[in-house]
């Protein structure tokens, strides 16, 4: 069994968000963790910004999977992604339009954007922390009256816990689903490859008792 991650391929000639402002409808914002939420919100005060995307200079090109440094989320998808999802009967949880806010001067500033999203997935995969290296608790998570490994253990995923679903997203992350991190069957990644996404690219996800390399069983 192989997962990926979906992810940005990196920047070169594509453009990539370095930030991004708040805009009306952040429904997405509720993922976060309450300390890093209060730390944003108040950044946002100081700094509100135009709203939407800020966008780097340098690039040429709108890409299909832009990057966004600010993360979470690390990638906003453009409306050619939801469609090729949605064309292979692949559902996702819940989309959130993102405006380009500032561009920057430069090449990009005169090309016409696509329409962003933000995709969220649905939980389909449980994490298990004890295969991962960690001490656990009674519920299966780390203990937090343990000192926690060094360096942090690569998670590895249960593959009998998978829901079946093409498109998903851990749903046991330190304690509840990671909604923004997109993660993906083989399938997605041929579909990706025959719709021809631009500037995506697939990390190869950490499943418990298979082989990081060949995606066979060990």
């Amino acid at each position: 069994m192989k997962i990926y991650e979906i992810a940005s391929e990196g920047h070169g000639k594509y453009a990539f968000a370095f930030g991004y402002s708040p805009f009306n409808d952040m429904k997405f914002i509720e993922e976060w963790h309450e300390s890093d939420l209060k730390r944003t919100l108040e950044f946002w005060k100081i700094n509100p910004g135009e709203p939407g995307m800020q966008i780097e200079e340098s690039a040429s090109c709108w890409p299909d999977v832009m990057s966004c440094t600010f993360s979470p989320p690390s990638c906003f998808f453009s409306r050619k992604v939801l469609e090729s999802l949605d064309s292979n009967g692949i559902a996702v949880k819940r989309t959130c339009p993102i405006p380009v806010g500032r561009v920057k001067l430069g090449k990009i500033k005169t090309v016409p954007p696509p329409d962003y999203f933000v995709i969220e997935a649905q939980p389909g995969i449980q994490i298990d922390y004890a295969a991962s290296g960690y001490t656990i608790d009674a519920n299966g998570y780390p203990d937090e009256k343990v000192l926690r490994p060094t360096p942090r253990p690569v998670l590895q995923h249960a593959p009998e816990t998978w829901s079946g679903v093409d498109l998903f997203c851990s749903s046991n992350y330190f304690g509840r689903p990671r909604y923004l991190q997109l993660l993906c069957t083989e399938r997605v990644r041929e579909i990706a490859a025959k719709d021809g996404w631009t500037n995506v690219f697939f990390q190869r996800i950490r499943v418990k008792g298979v082989n990081p390399i060949t995606g066979r069983p060990e």
